[in-house]
């Protein structure tokens, strides 16, 4: 098995920001100089519309293999076919080989009613009383296949978190999920890691033998009316209404994940800041969403055992 090199961001939302094709200029720039073998992007990217084509075109010009991860608000103007064929993928779910490494994509914009399940589409999450987000049990059912037929070893991606348990923050049914993936890996399999996006923050966990890595926004921190706040031109605010509610990174955040010939996995992480104003002078302290609040993405060294 050879070492494989991946570089990721999630959670651009370009619609809602200024300088959303600079952040993404920036990580294609920081993913070249690394060599890295592909590209991923853990979803909440853009709508998909033609004003957003140049973005588009950003990310596919890259001249390694790239792939997408479809994010809960990539929907929010659109149906989710709409999203899949802009994109340029076959289906919201599946999996690819580099490296002599097995990826997983999941899934998990589907709202449960009892044994049904709806894609989400449209912000119908909003004025839904099912349960959200889910990963249907026709996809936990095909994960399993995917990974009871792989001889190799496994990194899983996903928009929303495997493990965070906050409310509606996390993937519903994330214990059947961690269930398989225990399950797996007591009788041999080899699950390295699994990498969500969707909170905002920077976080590790490792549940038995499987670490839990969720990547840091490439942009921002959300607050909500509540802590609205003008810190920029008057033009600005009126083409980006949401932009008083959030928080912008002042770095681009990404990571670069390097898995060598033992399986052992290095993140590349970024130190970052805040770009006009920090959460602690809004006033919010402690952790958000079930997480601590940061402007960086963690750089560690994570041993297979």
């Amino acid at each position: 098995m050879g070492s494989i090199k991946f570089a990721l961001f999630t959670d651009l939302h370009h619609d809602v920001i200024p300088d959303g094709l600079e952040r993404l200029n920036s990580f294609i720039t920081r993913a070249r100089e690394a060599e890295v073998d592909f590209i991923i992007e853990l979803g909440d990217f853009c709508n998909p519309c033609h004003e957003n084509e140049e973005l588009l075109s950003i990310f596919n010009d890259f001249e390694k293999p790239h792939h997408h991860v479809i994010g809960n608000h990539d929907s929010d103007l659109y149906t989710k076919k709409d999203v899949i064929n802009w994109l340029g993928m076959e289906h919201s779910y599946y999996s690819f080989e580099s490296g002599n490494i097995k990826f997983i994509v999941l899934d998990a914009a589907f709202i449960r009613y009892g044994n049904e399940y709806e894609v989400y589409h449209k912000r119908n999450y909003e004025v839904t009383d099912g349960i959200y987000p889910s990963i249907p049990d026709f996809e936990l059912n095909w994960l399993q296949r995917e990974i009871s037929e792989s001889l190799l070893p496994i990194v899983i991606f996903s928009h929303h978190s495997l493990e965070n348990s906050f409310r509606k923050r996390g993937v519903s049914n994330r214990e059947e999920v961690q269930s398989i993936i225990n399950q797996a890996t007591a009788n041999g399999k080899k699950i390295l890691l699994c990498v969500n996006g969707h909170d905002h923050t920077d976080s590790i966990e490792r549940i038995n033998k499987t670490y839990y890595f969720t990547l840091n926004s490439i942009s921002y921190k959300w607050f909500g009316p509540e802590y609205e706040h003008f810190c920029y031109s008057s033009e600005i605010h009126e083409k980006y209404p949401s932009i008083k509610d959030i928080v912008l990174h002042s770095e681009p955040l990404s990571a670069i994940i390097s898995i060598d010939e033992q399986c052992n996995i290095e993140i590349q992480g970024m130190e970052g800041g805040y770009q006009k104003i920090t959460p602690k002078e809004l006033g919010v302290i402690g952790p958000w969403d079930g997480r601590v609040i940061s402007p960086n993405v963690s750089s560690m060294r994570l041993l297979f055992e």
